[in-house]
């Protein structure tokens, strides 16, 4: 109850907490949007005194504003720019035509904001309030949008402009849309990398109550030395100056508008030293420039081709500082994990001498750079050099292949012992295709192959226990299994040749018992007497008392058979209700007739099936065997067929009685 009131109390206390922040940031919120509201009526004054000076819209950075606004926020910030911009030009609105004003300054908004839409969930990073320009396919994608939308805007603002009287009249049509349009690239182009770069991080800080670093967000992380910045801005600066002074009647009073274009190199070089955040400052900086030399020696002719210089260098600006600092971020990344892994990084030269080691495990293990220089194959011990591993790796190298996990114990620097390692490498080859050497990583897997050892000893003792404790074990299932597969094989041979509803042999069975007692029949020379027993009605106690009372009586009539014969004679069920009986070792003709008046009384008997009773009667066919004839198949079959016309003459003698198969041939 304690610890559950002192919880209540921690979640009030974080609640109210959480509540004063909330508030704390809607008013910092509140503040950073009237500050937003204020900068861009001030741009957008100063823009417009720019413009009556020179006489054309040079550039609009209050676009740039607008795009930098929506492509960090959304939909969510639409009312502060449609705000500052309804602010700054209503006092220019008529009365009569105020609704093309209006729409002039609306119309445009939705075609940044349908931009910044598809730039933010459909090119963006995972982050959609943080749009980075580190990827080129990013920034490319950024200056194809905003090439759209800016014309978009120019289309949809140049007729509305017409018919609200604000077009200037020196300008046709499309002369104002191209203008429109330039300048608003322009704008965009060159502001809203500078804002989302170096202002957005802070304002979100400044929002959330965090702390907001200044230092670490305006300034390169890693700055350059100081006499290359110097010599980049006096380089800046000259080039600036000699601008300024190209336009004087020294130059036959020509104006070179695209002599601009000298400041890309120094831009380019600003760009692969400072990475995006020098760019993004150095082509606002050159965009100042040159808005300063239009005003003051430009004229309204040549305002046109310096728009088209402003944009050229704030395209190339963008594209070079994204390639710069893709690269940048590349290789901070590989330093960054060079610095914290626990693997060695190497690399060795076209000779195999090793020129790089780094990592983390080298400052803890003291290596130093009197290891460099030496070649790959002193690493490695000489017994290694037989083994499937380093075979591998010797083939891959001469090959100039990559290798992957090969495993080998080596010598590393700072180590008294060999260890156990996996190598992995790639090859390294120049712009040209020549080979320059190996980059890859050493993995130190000693721990693992010490555990892999101990499990493989503790794996063999448990093998041997489990060999010692199973062999009695393996020794009665083999017994039990042997015992098994005989009573399945026996089980099996009574399902092949013995019947599964009388119990009697089958055809298969009873052909084979035939077959031996011909033979046996020979060997004695004593007759041998072959009954066909057919059963007379069985098929009226089938459909009177249906199949499962004629299966018992079948059952009955093998249990009446067996108690008819001897022992040592065989009574086996053909199929149906065709019996056969094979009577051996007689003497004399009047045996086999015996048995048959036998079988005939035994079987006319009523047969119990449950609370009925059925009677059927027998017609048994007799034929004999003699000594003197063959005791082979053909014989055996002839038999059957003698016995089987006898039952038929017994069958169409009334029934119920027995004939001999040699009286049938007689009467034939």
């Amino acid at each position: 109850m304690l610890f559950s009131g002192e919880t209540q109390i921690v979640d009030v206390v974080e609640s109210t907490n959480d509540a004063l922040h909330s508030e704390c940031s809607w008013t910092r919120i509140a503040l950073l949007a009237v500050a937003y509201i204020v900068i861009w009526i001030a741009l957008w004054y100063t823009v417009i005194g720019i413009n009556r000076m020179t006489g054309v819209n040079l550039w609009a950075p209050c676009t740039g504003l607008t795009f930098a606004i929506l492509l960090a926020y959304g939909w969510r910030a639409l009312p502060l720019p449609l705000l500052a911009s309804l602010l700054a030009e209503w006092p220019t609105w008529s009365e009569e035509r105020w609704p093309y004003s209006l729409a002039a300054s609306v119309t445009p908004l939705l075609g940044y904001l349908i931009a910044a839409y598809i730039l933010r969930h459909h090119l963006g990073g995972k982050r959609l309030d943080e749009w980075r320009f580190d990827d080129l396919r990013r920034v490319a994608a950024f200056l194809g949008v905003v090439m759209l939308s800016t014309l978009f805007a120019a289309l949809a603002e140049a007729p509305l402009l017409q018919a609200a009287g604000l077009l200037l009249p020196v300008l046709s049509w499309l002369e104002m849309v191209w203008q429109e349009w330039i300048s608003a690239f322009v704008g965009v182009v060159t502001v809203t990398p500078l804002v989302l770069i170096f202002v957005a991080p802070l304002a979100r800080r400044f929002s959330r109550k965090e702390s907001l670093h200044p230092r670490r967000t305006l300034l390169i992380v890693e700055s350059p030395p100081a006499h290359r910045g110097i010599l980049q801005g006096g380089i800046s600066v000259a080039l600036i100056v000699g601008l300024f002074w190209m336009p004087h009647p020294q130059w036959l009073g020509q104006s070179y508008p695209f002599m601009t274009l000298l400041l890309l190199p120094i831009l380019t070089w600003i760009a692969a030293t400072y990475g995006m955040r020098g760019t993004a400052s150095t082509v606002l900086l050159y965009q100042l420039g040159i808005v300063i030399l239009v005003l003051n020696f430009a004229g309204q002719d040549l305002a046109f081709q310096y728009q088209i210089a402003m944009a050229v260098i704030a395209t190339s600006g963008l594209l070079t500082g994204a390639i710069t600092q893709a690269q940048r971020m590349d290789i901070r990344r590989f330093r960054d994990l060079a610095e914290v892994s626990n693997d060695f990084l190497w690399e060795f030269d076209d000779q195999g001498r090793l020129c790089d080691l780094c990592g983390q495990r080298v400052c803890t293990m003291g290596a130093s750079t009197s290891q460099l220089g030496k070649h790959w194959r002193e690493y490695v011990p000489q017994e290694q050099s037989q083994g499937a591993d380093f075979t591998r790796l010797w083939t891959a190298i001469r090959q100039r292949q990559r290798f992957q996990h090969v495993v080998l114990q080596v010598w590393l620097p700072g180590e008294q012992a060999s260890i156990w390692t996996c190598n992995s490498g790639l090859p390294l080859f120049s712009d040209s295709g020549e080979f320059r050497g190996y980059r890859g990583t050493t993995t130190d897997i000693s721990d693992y192959k010490k555990a892999e050892a101990s499990l493989r000893e503790q794996a063999e003792a448990l093998l041997q226990d489990y060999d010692r404790t199973v062999e009695a074990k393996v020794e009665a299932r083999v017994v039990e299994r042997t015992r098994m597969l005989a009573e399945v094989s026996l089980r099996n041979w009574r399902l092949a040749n013995f019947d599964s509803l009388t119990g009697l042999p089958n055809r298969n069975l009873f052909f084979e018992h035939l077959r031996k007692s011909l033979q046996q029949s020979r060997r004695q020379w004593r007759l041998l007497a072959l009954l066909l027993v057919d059963l007379d009605g069985f098929k009226e106690v089938n459909d009177t008392f249906g199949h499962d009372m004629g299966d018992e009586l079948l059952r009955q009539v093998a249990v009446r058979l067996r108690q008819c014969i001897r022992a040592t004679d065989t009574a086996a069920r053909l199929g149906g209700d065709e019996f056969t009986i094979v009577l051996t070792d007689l003497e004399q003709v009047e045996a086999a007739e015996a048995v048959a008046r036998k079988l005939v009384a035994s079987l006319a008997e009523p047969v119990p099936l449950g609370e009925a009773s059925a009677t059927v009667t027998a017609s048994v066919g007799i034929a004999f065997y003699r000594p003197e004839w063959p005791a082979n198949l053909e014989q055996a079959m002839a038999l059957l067929r003698q016995a089987d016309v006898a039952m038929y003459e017994a069958k169409r003698a009334g029934k119920n009685g027995w004939r001999f198969a040699e009286q049938v041939l007689e009467t034939a």
